[in-house]
């Protein structure tokens, strides 16, 4: 006869609220550990809930919004009263107010927060709030209050979309500070990732040469990403600077910062020396990272409330300077940006040619969809499979890109991946074995400090041209410098990290790129993953064209959803 121990009851207690097929295992694991407190089958729900929210990108497990699956679905869930016992009878859980250690914690407004990212939120609120100038007057919209705030404030974030002189301001805000300060100050320029950290470089290059202050580039640092410039320490969650050991500089430009996530935004404003000035640019509009936190749009949204202290800390351009007002991309931008999906639908509606810069077509059939990528395919990746110079390859690949919604699917990268190579191999455009050939991009997604390479990066499998005609000349995959790393480095195969083709990419790794025409698809099917930011982020990659590939319905539906994440930081920024 079996016999039944008091652990195995309580997992089976468990089994019929954690058996939902929208909690992966880790949510379950989790639930085990914290019902080990002793605390019940109402407590494991609500752990497992906390888990996946934490998975989803949100800070904190809401109490008071019952939780739903990603289509909008009810989940097993408890009242808010039951729950609210549930923790209050837990040992793992302490009040926000008191000092004790615990691996939850609940706030006044019935938010529950896994320890870490509690302090996480806490810092970081008080890290903000120390920069804040008490007396800088509200900024008013536009460049010069930019960089009047950003010469003058502790921190400074200038949120604007593309096109509207966010590093033409950062040209501006450097060139003066290193006029006005003797000696001069010792600057850093970052992103979080590797390719937003080469484009905010060699803009902001391109512009003091262009602004007639090429005198000043030898005091202009190589970006460097976040990582590398806080000192990554191996596999560690911990960087070599922090409040113990700072950096040692005295600006500091951080651009795409809404792709930052909450712990690592913490972590950057710990490792600031305090009379050091912080500039974030950014776009509030733009997909928040895939890590928890949607820190930029909450500092913003926080400095907008009346009487806030930050308010003299925020700056929004608004002006566009790459597209006119005119510019169909630019008018399908605002009506999505703000929600008004009726009007954004009309516009596609109305688009009578190819030409000009915005297409849009209905999503074709699977068994069309081929047939439909074959043009934009081999006109968009054509140029830079001729290529043999990896720079030159690297270059024109830049270009285009055709970016998905989802990963998975028949409209995933997956699915499009296959297809598009497929089309190339047909009009022997590449060749080999698959997943290693000449041509074949590659999109780095786990980080290695080792090598130097970090999720996002792109690169390209092409033997090395000094070899071209040697005989099975072995392949080398090339990616662009970053930092202290020559512009061009080479790395075996063998050692790369993981790392999948990047012919189509989703949307959110496309952050902080910008192509010259992009084909954006959208699943076949609506879903919560499709929101007004993810289509925003996705439109504004392209500098000149943008197709859009989408049901109506899918897209009408997408630009009215917003992206809402749980967290709490903007409560913590409010004086009021």
């Amino acid at each position: 006869m079996k016999t039944t121990t008091p652990k195995t009851q309580n997992r089976e207690a468990q089994a019929p609220c954690l058996a939902h097929p929208a909690f992966a295992e880790l949510d379950r694991h989790f639930a085990r550990f914290i019902a080990r407190f002793g605390d019940g089958e109402n407590m494991a729900l609500v752990a497992a809930h906390l888990s996946r929210s934490v998975r989803l990108g949100h800070t904190c497990l809401d109490l008071t919004h019952p939780p739903a699956t990603e289509t909008g679905e009810p989940m097993p869930w408890i009242p808010l009263a039951e729950a609210l016992d549930a923790i209050a009878q837990s040992r793992a859980v302490s009040v926000a107010e008191t000092k004790t250690t615990t691996p939850l914690v609940l706030d006044s407004a019935n938010r529950l927060y896994l320890r870490r990212y509690f302090d996480y939120k806490t810092a970081l609120a008080k890290a903000l709030l120390n920069r804040t100038n008490p007396d800088a007057a509200p900024c008013a919209e536009g460049q010069e209050s930019a960089i009047a705030a950003a010469l003058g404030n502790p921190l400074t974030v200038i949120s604007g979309g593309p096109g509207t002189g966010k590093t033409t301001t950062v040209v501006e805000i450097l060139s003066r500070s290193m006029a006005q300060c003797q000696p001069t100050p010792r600057i850093a320029l970052a992103a979080p990732t590797g390719k937003a950290a080469a484009r905010l470089e060699q803009t902001v290059r391109d512009g003091l040469t262009r602004r007639g202050f090429s005198d000043l580039l030898a005091a202009v640092p190589r970006a460097s990403t976040l990582h590398r410039l806080l000192g990554v320490r191996g596999d560690s969650p911990t960087f070599k600077h922090n409040a113990a050991n700072p950096l040692a500089l005295d600006l500091l430009v951080v651009d795409e910062a809404s792709m930052v996530p909450l712990p690592l935004m913490a972590k950057l404003f710990d490792a600031l020396p305090p009379h050091a000035r912080l500039v974030l640019l950014g776009d509030r509009d733009q997909l928040a990272s895939v890590e928890p936190g949607n820190v930029l749009a909450e500092i913003v949204d926080a400095a907008a409330l009346p009487g806030s202290p930050l308010a003299g800390s925020l700056a929004v351009l608004r002006k566009n300077y790459r597209f006119g007002n005119e510019s169909s991309i630019y008018q399908l931008c605002e009506a999505v940006r703000t929600g008004r999906s009726g009007d954004a639908l009309a516009m596609l509606e109305a688009i009578a040619s190819t030409d000009g810069d915005l297409g849009s077509a209905p999503l074709a059939a699977s068994q069309r969809l081929s047939e439909a990528l074959r043009a934009p395919v081999l006109a968009g990746y054509g140029p830079y499979l001729r290529e043999r110079d990896p720079i030159a390859a690297l270059e024109a690949f830049g270009r285009f890109r055709i970016l998905c919604a989802v990963r998975e699917g028949p409209c995933g990268i997956h699915e499009f991946n296959r297809r598009i190579e497929a089309l190339l191999r047909e009009a022997r455009l590449i060749d080999g074995p698959p997943h290693l050939y000449a041509g074949m991009p590659v999109l780095i997604t786990r980080n290695d400090p080792q090598i130097g390479l970090f999720n996002g990066d792109i690169g390209i499998l092409l033997p090395d041209p000094a070899q071209s005609g040697a005989p099975a000349a072995p392949l080398w995959a090339w990616f662009p410098g970053d930092g202290e790393s020559p512009a061009l480095r080479r790395i075996a195969p063998p050692q790369l990290p993981d790392h999948e083709p990047a012919f189509a990419m989703t949307v959110h790794k496309s952050q902080g790129s910008e192509f010259d025409r992009v084909l954006l698809v959208l699943p076949e099917r609506d879903s919560p993953v499709v929101t007004r930011e993810l289509i925003y982020t996705g439109l504004t990659r392209a500098r000149q064209r943008v197709d859009l590939w989408s049901d109506k319905g899918v897209f009408e539906r997408g630009v009215a959803r917003r992206t809402e994440r749980a967290s709490g930081l903007r409560d913590a920024l409010d004086a009021s």
